[in-house]
């Protein structure tokens, strides 16, 4: 126990926090002079009615979440332990949420991507490499497929399209948190910050950035965190809504993204062929993906009797929306009054409102019982589980080796296990002390690999 309470402050020396600061633009910097702004040229408006922004996004992070315990990393079951499944009552709920699920995707199906409201950017919104864009809302599928929508920002390249127009790449962003104040959109915008450099590059290669909030964030509802099918929905959508803004885009696709954008590359790349047959997912590329959250929860017990205010807010988020995408499941009896009020909190709260308040709740004060009792993981697995299998192109995958978020143990086991499914899967591991805060260290490799498919 005392490995576990001495790991996550591991996580706050290579990569501190500070309240209300650019932290990403502290993990790694790319030369200034590769931000050098060019001239822009306006998009063309559109006859849309305008939608009022979300409230001034925070820029929190959680490069400093450590999700995983000595426990967690050393407990790596087997290929079966790992495959969505539910027995007793909850298959049958399951079962039926299936079935509804069916029929709203076919209910929803043809007004996919269908913009809802759309808004030229001002230039201080521009990206330094991108010639304009739009910022917008679209419709796409929630956790089940019924009707939803996300927030979503296109930016264009600069210069001409080239015949067919602009390959689109569909940037997913990492966790924010899941109230509407943690829109990533505004935050990552100047020749400094690291998130306007990261793109650049895409942008440079020729790449259109279509880059979507995810259902939830800025929009009705709680965003269902992590939850697979939600998030593969809103990377495909946003290219078909993109595609209705800017008649300079082409049918042909790739994705990239890091931890929870990891995880929503993963979910598009099996998901394209069957839900978007139109387009053409020419490659994924995805980095510090959460493959084994699962197993991280199944460490947590009551008789974690100390604070550690990572792991809480992390666990909060991951239940939070859990609880958004399967409200049917019985959630509360695995939290105590002072957990569901934290789980509460956690569909609003930004990352440092949620540290301050677990700051001095013991982790097991949380909890009723062990997690890893009952049917609350199968279903949480089958919630946001990375697909294995059914890709739709050629897959990179990047890793930290000392990543603590999202730990390489869990990676190699989603790659061994893809690979056993005759998919296409590149794997790059690095040793960046940095841990999960060594983000951008795959970027040019995920660039070239993604511009040599399209």
């Amino acid at each position: 126990m005392s490995d576990l309470r001495n790991f996550f402050p591991i996580c706050r020396r290579n990569f501190p926090i500070t309240p209300g600061k650019d932290n990403l633009s502290d993990m790694r910097r790319f030369p200034r002079s590769h931000a050098t702004p060019r001239p822009r040229t306006t998009p063309r408006p559109l006859d849309t009615a305008r939608r009022t922004a979300a409230a001034a996004v925070r820029r929190s992070t959680v490069a400093a979440l450590a999700t995983v315990t000595a426990a967690a990393v050393s407990f790596v079951p087997s290929a079966a332990a790992h495959v969505p499944g539910t027995t007793g009552t909850t298959a049958t709920t399951t079962a039926a949420t299936m079935a509804t699920a069916a029929l709203a995707a076919t209910a929803s199906a043809p007004t996919r991507g269908t913009v809802i409201s759309s808004s030229v950017l001002p230039d201080d919104l521009v990206l330094t490499r991108s010639s304009g864009g739009w910022h917008f809302e679209y419709e796409t599928d929630g956790p089940h497929g019924e009707k939803a929508s996300s927030l979503g920002t296109l930016y264009l390249p600069q210069g001409q399209a080239p015949e067919g127009g602009w390959p689109v790449l569909v940037y997913g962003h990492g966790t924010q948190g899941l109230g509407d104040a943690n829109v990533s959109w505004t935050g990552w915008v100047g020749e400094d910050n690291t998130g306007d450099q990261y793109l650049a590059h895409w942008l440079d290669a020729g790449f259109a950035v279509a880059a979507p909030e995810y259902v939830g964030l800025g929009t009705d509802g709680v965003h269902p965190y992590l939850n697979t099918h939600s998030e593969g929905a809103a990377m495909i959508d946003i290219v078909r809504a993109s595609r209705s803004l800017s008649d300079d885009l082409s049918t042909t696709w790739v994705t990239n993204g890091y931890s929870q954008g990891g995880h929503a590359s993963m979910a598009a790349a099996e998901m394209a062929a069957e839900y978007a047959p139109e387009l053409h997912l020419a490659a994924v590329t995805a980095g510090g993906v959460p493959a084994g959250i699962a197993d991280e929860l199944a460490v947590v017990t009551p008789v974690l009797q100390f604070s550690q205010p990572d792991l809480e807010t992390y666990l909060a988020f991951v239940l939070a929306g859990f609880r958004a995408a399967r409200p049917d499941f019985p959630l509360d009896d695995y939290l105590t009054d002072t957990g569901r009020r934290i789980v509460d909190l956690a569909e609003t709260a930004n990352y440092f409102e949620m540290s301050d308040a677990v700051a001095d709740i013991p982790v097991g004060d949380l909890v009723t019982r062990p997690l890893a009792t009952g049917d609350l993981l199968p279903a949480v697995r089958e919630h946001l589980a990375v697909p294995v299998d059914g890709y739709d192109a050629p897959v990179f995958i990047y890793q930290q080796a000392y990543d603590m978020v999202s730990p390489a143990p869990f990676t190699t086991r989603l790659v061994a296990e893809a690979e056993a499914n005759s998919m296409d899967v590149t794997y790059r591991v690095d040793e960046d002390p940095a841990g999960h805060a060594g983000w951008t260290d795959g970027l040019e490799d995920a660039v070239a690999f993604a511009s040599s498919r399209v």
